[in-house]
């Protein structure tokens, strides 16, 4: 498996399990909705599972009610839906200093994007612990 290959199953996998969860989905619960098995959306979420069939992937992507073109990663420039941040970041490659972004990296980007706009700063002690956690993030994108 070629180095952008194992990438984009990373992507799919990343993007995968961030649009369950921004849907506020379990697993059992998108299963239930796309038809799909739990333990196989369970695989494809860790990266252990290739893509799916177009078929399954249609389901998964009625099930999250997203387009299957947001699933496959092609280009939505041409529509006028925004995107979401995790569509943004998964179904593209972001290079920072000459260097791509992993899907890892691109993970907790997402984490430090998501504890800054739901910051809570009506009291320092809120913003303090928002800039605690963020920090925290930091660190862990620098080692990833």
């Amino acid at each position: 498996m070629g180095k952008g290959r194992k990438q984009m199953n990373d992507d799919f996998a990343k993007l995968l399990k961030n649009l369950r969860i921004s849907k506020g989905y379990s697993l059992k619960q998108l299963a239930e909705r796309s038809n799909v098995t739990p333990s196989y959306l369970n695989r494809l979420e860790r990266g252990e599972r290739k893509r799916p069939t177009f078929s399954v992937l249609q389901h998964i992507a009625e099930g999250l009610d997203v387009d299957v073109n947001v699933l496959l990663g092609l280009d939505a420039k041409d529509t006028n839906e925004p995107l979401s941040l995790e569509e943004m970041f998964f179904t593209n490659e972001i290079e920072f200093e000459g260097k791509l972004l992993s899907a890892d990296q691109k993970e907790v980007l997402l984490d430090i994007l998501q504890e800054v706009l739901e910051a809570d700063a009506t009291s320092v002690e809120q913003l303090l612990d928002a800039l605690k956690r963020i920090g925290e993030l930091i660190v862990e994108l620098k080692e990833s």
